[in-house]
């Protein structure tokens, strides 16, 4: 088990990398099953869907929070594992003026471990940088 543990880590710790260093490689070619979608309800309750296509075009648009200058702030709050092949991952993570909770399923594909599907949740949206490094302290 503790190598399913640590394969589920490494995939995990390739996704936030990712999303703080704006690395579309560590993205969607190590972290992110090609097959994977994202979904979330947004603040007014509308949902919305990305597939890996529509999520990369994001991140290469948004650039990276560390060049931007933002602090990093992320943790993994749970590993729950349905089988050997299987777990759900409850990640917290600040992405530039955006605080999300994600649920991240995964799967072992090929020895491999891979998030095949994303639900997130904007939790909190900062007005500015000053305040993102104010509530960092």
């Amino acid at each position: 088990m503790s190598d399913d543990l640590a394969g589920v880590e490494t995939c995990i710790q390739a996704y936030l990398d990712g999303l703080y260093l704006g690395d579309t490689d560590l993205l969607f070619k190590t972290a992110f099953h090609p097959e994977a979608h994202m979904n979330c309800a947004d603040l007014a309750g509308q949902r919305v869907h990305y597939s890996m296509a529509d999520f990369e075009e994001v991140v290469k648009g948004r650039g990276a929070p560390k060049d931007a200058g933002f602090p990093r702030k992320e943790r993994i709050v749970s590993i729950d594992f349905a089988g050997p092949d299987t777990a759900n991952v409850k990640v917290e993570a600040q992405v530039g003026l955006r605080y999300y909770t994600d649920f991240l399923a995964c799967i072992r594909v090929d020895g491999e471990w891979k998030i095949i599907a994303k639900t997130y949740c904007l939790t909190r949206e900062y007005a500015s940088l000053d305040e993102v490094l104010a509530d960092a302290g």
